[in-house]
């Protein structure tokens, strides 16, 4: 059995089910920066009337014990029952794993985990019915039990044990449907007949004797969904996994989850979970093969399931006073809002499944996340952090006199939103282009202050640094993919960005500031064929061509070729980043030895969000052999996501030496989608 959790989301409930990691490593959380840590049991009994279980393994066998702080001493207590429960070894239990499924098999055994996938409408121009089924926060399984060959009634138990020390354990029940839940917040409901409940200290306390275990008792963190399966049959219990805020989230400003228009507690989402579960299921699992993900290797199946389904684990859609639709990614564990240099790597993910959050996140950014320095605008790293909004034109991050983390981004996110904006551009809404015409032409003003000498490349830093110096998005690396000035991989962006304001602007009617747009994309492609060095090899800082090599200074080339650039039409510079990523990987420089990629042969942090970026752009763009090598390398990524101990944080993006050490639990990892844009898949 893989042993890596996944956090089975909904869409913008900032809330997971995360399961799959041996021990107390899952179970549901809303609203979290990791794992719940719960106890979560999925179990059956060894034999009818056995009265002991085996079960997925997913809780601590040993665990505290609650009983004791009601009893005192050790005086007149009764000893405790024998534990009824043994948890399955991971070799005993087969895991299928797709972007809507998660599937365990051990015996008799069987349960599926069910995660929203396909369209999310936006409020305000779809239908209220097609937006209430898309915004409901839970997800589904199947719980299906085999006692065709038993004698006797087969009992069987789903449930997990809660974490939240000021909400117990209660029965949640509707019309049609019974389950168990933690407060108002989390529940797993079932439409099972002769479902029962369970609450209690633990499970040799709740199983430990004969008397009917939904007596109404309600002490201890622990509560059962129990069933029992006749002789001869095979059975199927449909569940439903729920989260539920009903209270506002954010500050100052105040929004509150989206979802509560329709579904206004726990309660209403289980049974609209129960009642529309055959068809929720159908509409997501089209929405799989719509995907097209079957095409993919396993590997890559493997990696891109997991990071949607992060993705989807940090999102919110909630609603401002005025009722207008406000989307978040969250940053995963960081819990940053919107930070703008994860926005343009989700934007090839939005743009083909929702381009309205998208579009939602660059005009936040720019009413309320702009500013302006000495040069020009830009924008801020983020909006805020854990549901608190920054000052508006300020980040939870930057602040000055600073070298590496926590200094401004101020070039970088500026070309960050202009090439988000041209990803949301190329779904077809030229109107919205039109409507922020002079806002493009800002920036374009403002990257052309940055570059003095109209060389095409960013080479002075921002006033606010106030004698520090500007960063990128890889603030945890060193000079050579960190500093922003003279960096190779911003100058590929830079031309990126470069030529699609040359097409929008001419198409706008700004003749004038399209050709210095394009002007000075051609100064950047010189600059970088200036800097090639005899072996062929293109230095990370332009002004030190002794200095070291990267990985992705070819990244750019995807946001151009994603927003309508042919790449094929500079020759001299395709060519000339193909010969750089063959000799740094094929040198070795930037490989680890376990075959997986290294983005800069100087640091052993190595993110896999940009490996997948660049993993499309050596594959589709520069003609790079999907080779016995390119297939090494995918497994060594996706061991990195299956490690004995940190496959507990789900997908996670920076790896050191290929262990996750940061950006863990995180959205990111949606530029996998771009895999499915290359020959053979759809």
């Amino acid at each position: 059995m893989d042993i890596t959790n996944v956090q089975h989301s909904p869409m913008g409930a900032h809330a997971s089910f995360t399961l799959g990691h041996p021990g107390p490593h899952g179970g549901l959380g809303l609203g979290l920066a990791g794992p719940a840590g719960q106890n979560v049991y999925v179990a059956v009994e060894d034999a009818p009337g056995s009265g002991t279980y085996h079960a997925l393994p997913f809780f601590a066998a040993d665990q505290d014990d609650q009983l004791a702080r009601f009893q005192g001493g050790e005086e007149g207590r009764p000893p405790a029952p024998a534990g009824p429960l043994t948890a399955l070894a991971a070799d005993q239990v087969r895991r299928v794993l797709d972007p809507v499924t998660d599937r365990w098999t051990a015996g008799p055994l069987d349960f599926a985990v069910h995660s929203p996938l396909g369209a999310l409408p936006e409020p305000g121009t779809a239908p209220d019915e097609a937006l209430r089924r898309a915004v409901l926060p839970a997800v589904l399984a199947e719980f299906t039990v085999d006692n065709t060959g038993g004698t006797a009634p087969l009992r069987a138990f789903v449930g997990y044990a809660g974490s939240d020390p000021y909400a117990g354990m209660r029965v949640v029940e509707g019309p049609g449907f019974t389950g168990i839940g933690e407060g108002t917040r989390t529940a797993i409901a079932t439409d099972a007949p002769g479902a029962r409940t369970a609450i209690g200290f633990d499970i040799p306390f709740i199983l430990g004797d004969e008397r009917h275990p939904g007596d109404g008792f309600g002490l201890g963190q622990t509560g059962l969904l129990v069933f029992e399966v006749p002789p001869g049959e095979r059975r199927t219990h449909r569940l439903a996994l729920c989260f539920h805020t009903a209270e506002y989230l954010t500050t100052p400003e105040r929004c509150r989850y989206l979802y509560n228009r329709y579904h206004p507690d726990l309660e209403a989402v289980a049974a609209t979970a129960l009642t529309e579960f055959d068809t929720l299921l159908a509409d997501w699992r089209q929405a799989h093969e719509d995907l097209g993900a079957e095409a993919l290797s396993e590997d890559r199946t493997f990696m891109l399931a997991l990071a949607i389904r992060s993705y989807y684990g940090s999102t919110e859609l909630l609603e401002d006073a005025d009722g207008r639709p406000v989307w978040i990614v969250n940053e995963g564990e960081f819990r940053m809002m919107n930070t703008l240099d994860l926005t343009v790597d989700h934007s090839f993910f939005e743009a083909r499944q929702h381009p309205w959050t998208l579009r939602n996140v660059l005009e936040r950014h720019l009413a309320h996340y702009s500013y302006t320095d000495r040069y020009g605008i830009s924008f801020t790293h983020d909006m805020g952090v854990a549901n608190v909004w920054s000052p508006h034109g300020h980040s939870s991050y930057e602040r000055p006199g600073l070298t590496d983390c926590f200094s401004y981004m101020t070039g970088e996110q500026l070309l960050n939103w202009v090439l988000a904006a041209a990803v949301y551009a190329a779904t077809g809404d030229t109107a919205w282009c039109a409507a922020h015409a002079p806002t493009l032409r800002a920036c374009l003003d403002s990257m052309l202050a940055r570059d003095p000498g109209a060389d095409g490349v960013q080479t002075v830093d921002s006033d606010l640094v106030a004698g520090g110096a500007e960063i990128t998005t890889y603030d945890s690396l060193d000079t050579s993919l960190g500093q922003a000035r003279s960096s190779s991989y911003l100058a590929v962006k830079g031309w990126a960005a470069y030529r699609w304001l040359e097409r929008t602007l001419h198409a706008l009617g700004d003749t004038d500031a399209a050709a210095e747009a394009g002007f000075r994309a051609g100064r950047a492609v010189k600059a970088l064929l200036a800097s090639v060095g005899p072996d062929g090899t293109v230095p990370a800082l332009l002004d030190e061509p002794d200095g070291a090599r990267i990985i992705p200074v070819v990244e750019g080339l995807a946001l151009a070729h994603l927003t309508g650039t042919d790449v094929h039409g500079e020759p001299e510079l395709t060519a000339a980043l193909r010969g750089h990523l063959l000799a740094v990987l094929g040198s070795g420089r930037c490989r680890f030895p376990d075959g997986g990629w290294k983005l800069s042969e100087t640091s052993d942090n190595s993110w896999l969000s940009k490996i997948y970026l660049c993993q499309y752009v050596a594959r589709a763009l520069l003609a790079v052999p999907d080779d016995a090598d390119m297939a090494a390398a995918d497994r060594a990524h996706a061991d990195w996501l299956r490690h004995p101990t940190e496959s507990r944080w789900s997908w996670s993006d920076q790896m050191i030496t290929g262990v996750a050490a940061g950006s863990r639990y995180y959205p990111r990892g949606v530029t996998a989608v771009t895999w499915l844009l290359e020959s053979g898949a759809r």
